[in-house]
């Protein structure tokens, strides 16, 4: 009986610090255009997250048909990296739209190691934005992380 209630309450113990790894980040990006590379986008832009925490991102984005693109992303925080690959589409016109999109969050250093999840991107570009020769977006990463 020993053994049973200490498998369940480790069982239970696991369990809960899974969950602990789950977290889900929300800020905005702010983003500017860098240059053209191999047929991408290659774009940098900053992050504040409601709490006033900072971060960068770095990221290739190819246009596809129909206002569709796809791209590879690296957002770096205080505390760790996280990898991540998306899928956005556009309406507007080639001056300015709304873009919006899911991750697909692939790999994380630091508090994020092993990072997986997903997560959204919702925004204005060009002049659709309201900062001047920027885009805005909101960004949720909901991240997973492995239990410690």
């Amino acid at each position: 009986m020993k053994a049973l209630v200490s498998a369940i309450a480790l069982l239970v113990g696991s369990n809960v610090m899974a969950v602990a790894g789950d977290q889900t980040l929300k800020f905005k990006l702010v983003a500017f255009y860098v240059g053209d590379k191999d047929g991408e986008s290659h774009m940098v832009g900053a992050t504040v997250s409601p709490n006033g925490t900072i971060g960068t991102k770095d990221f290739y984005d190819k246009q596809g048909e129909n206002g569709a693109s796809t791209g590879h992303s690296t957002y770096y925080f205080p505390d760790g990296s996280l990898v991540a690959n998306y899928s956005t589409v556009s309406t507007g016109t080639n001056s300015g739209g709304h873009i919006v999109g899911k991750y697909q969050i692939v790999s994380g250093t630091g508090a994020y190691q092993g990072a997986t999840g997903g997560g959204s991107i919702d925004g204005d570009w060009g002049d659709k934005s309201s900062l001047k020769n920027a885009s805005l977006f909101n960004i949720e990463l909901d991240i997973k992380t492995p239990g410690t």
